[in-house]
């Protein structure tokens, strides 16, 4: 498995307190592991799909219209 490291400033490094420190590295981790679960999702999913290239095409282009619709666009 792969490493992520957050480097964080020296202005505000040097105002972390300890507990603040571990508070910040958990909702990062939590935030981290929420996007790899959504992304190991969309990869199962992608997997399991019978898209051809041809009707890839037509739901990406009903896809931007119903996107333009929804935000006045069109």
């Amino acid at each position: 498995m792969g490493e992520i490291v957050i480097r964080v400033p020296e202005e505000i490094e040097r105002y972390l307190t300890p507990g603040l420190r571990k508070k910040i590295e958990l909702e990062a981790l939590k935030e981290i592991e929420m996007r790899l679960l959504k992304a190991r999702r969309f990869i199962e999913l992608a997997e399991k799909s019978e898209l051809n290239d041809e009707s890839a095409e037509t739901l990406s282009e009903e896809l931007k219209k119903a996107l333009a619709r929804r935000y006045g666009v069109v």
